[in-house]
């Protein structure tokens, strides 16, 4: 399923133009993205035809997968509304928490500070536009 995904990926991105890596078009890193794909699913195909690997576990954890898959469906639904630094701090939270931290101050603290420092880097020394949301009444 891997291999097929990462190849249609490829093909896609073909199609975007890929460019060189000195003058990288919009392709390029989508067909990077699709050839990884397709080596590592290459690679767990090989190890599970030769048989080396762990054994498969029956069913594993379903409550913390879905309370991030959950999560992230809350943070497209409310990213444009609050704006990017207001919706990744609980998105950041959620993460942290299923990941183990267990403290609150470590919770928050980084959650905020992952949330203002990604803007600060992506909106301005990367100069790509993220949603203001509330902040816009900031000015």
């Amino acid at each position: 399923m891997f291999l097929l995904a990462g190849l249609g990926v490829m093909i896609e991105s073909i199609r975007l133009t890929i460019g060189t890596p000195t003058n990288p078009q919009p392709g390029f890193f989508p067909f990077l993205g699709g050839a990884i794909l397709i080596g590592l699913s290459l690679v767990l195909t090989i190890r599970a035809w030769l048989g080396i690997g762990k054994r498969p576990e029956p069913f594993g954890e379903v409550r913390r997968p879905a309370a991030l898959v959950a999560g992230t469906g809350v943070y497209v639904l409310i990213l444009d509304p609050l704006g990017y630094v207001l919706a990744t701090i609980p998105l950041g939270f959620l993460v942290l928490w299923i990941l183990g931290v267990k403290s609150w101050q470590v919770l928050g603290s980084v959650s905020v500070g992952l949330s203002v420092v990604t803007y600060f880097l992506f909106a301005h020394l990367l100069g790509i536009e993220l949603p203001p949301g509330l902040l816009k009444l900031l000015g």
